[in-house]
């Protein structure tokens, strides 16, 4: 499982990565569109031909307000782009912290279980060594003094004296504390798949919605701007021309 989530929380580093680069292009692209728009505005009020100097003028505006759109759904600023990054960053100190947290202190729990488990090992090892020397010592004792030895052999006195060794109770804590961690993780792991899927499910229909939100903007914005250019009339700028040379002539 430690794989699968760390495979979970590359994922999203991925993504907010590319997310980041995202918001940002989008936020360096509507500065261009608005800096485009004002340019059109500046370059149709010098113009002399009033239904084209309305064209520019109309055009120049749906423009800047396509790249207000583009920032307000997709850029760098709070409500825009930056929610969607909020929504990653959720996701990893809601879900992917608290998870590994969670695995970590299950894994320190086994330690210290297998840590208390090493020390009764070690402390019957030691008693039954002790007692097994002590009868081995009687027994040599008894060959030395030509007596008899005593019946006791050290392979049972080792058996004998391991059996006495009782549980410690931090042996008995520590398997109880990491049982209930184990339940503990295996209800957050169950619960883990669904909030993963629900945050991914969130991000990107939001990310989505976003996405066609500015685009539906640029459409409600730009599709009359075409009708707009196309009611500038050759014929009437010409007249226009003709009646401006016409009062230079006058003067």
């Amino acid at each position: 499982f430690a794989l699968r989530l760390a495979a979970y929380e590359s994922c999203v580093k991925g993504i907010k990565t590319e997310m980041v680069a995202h918001t940002k292009a989008h936020t360096q692209g509507a500065t261009r569109n608005k800096e485009f728009g004002n340019k059109l505005g500046t370059i149709g009020r010098k113009e002399h031909v009033d239904s084209l100097k309305d064209a520019f003028d109309k055009v120049s505006k749906a423009i800047q307000g396509v790249a207000e759109a583009r920032l307000e759904y997709l850029g760098d600023g709070e409500g825009g782009g930056a929610n969607l990054i909020g929504r990653l960053n959720e996701t990893k100190t809601g879900v992917i912290d608290p998870t590994r947290s969670l695995l970590n202190d299950r894994a320190a729990k086994v330690k210290n279980v297998d840590k208390e488990v090493k020390n009764y090992e070690a402390k019957k090892t030691k008693a039954g060594k002790a007692a097994a020397a002590a009868i081995t010592k009687q027994v040599k004792a008894a060959a030395k003094q030509g007596i008899d030895p005593p019946e006791e052999t050290p392979e049972h006195a080792s058996e004998v004296a391991i059996a006495g060794i009782d549980m410690p109770e931090t042996l008995l804590d520590a398997r109880e504390t990491l049982k209930n961690t184990d339940t503990v993780v295996d209800d957050i792991l169950g619960k883990y798949e669904e909030m993963r899927i629900v945050d991914m499910q969130l991000f990107l229909e939001d990310f989505m919605r976003r996405e066609i939100m500015w685009h539906a903007k640029a459409i409600e914005l730009l599709s009359p701007m075409i009708g707009a250019v196309r009611e500038v009339d050759g014929k009437d700028a010409m007249a226009q021309f003709y009646k401006r040379v016409e009062e230079v002539e006058e003067t």
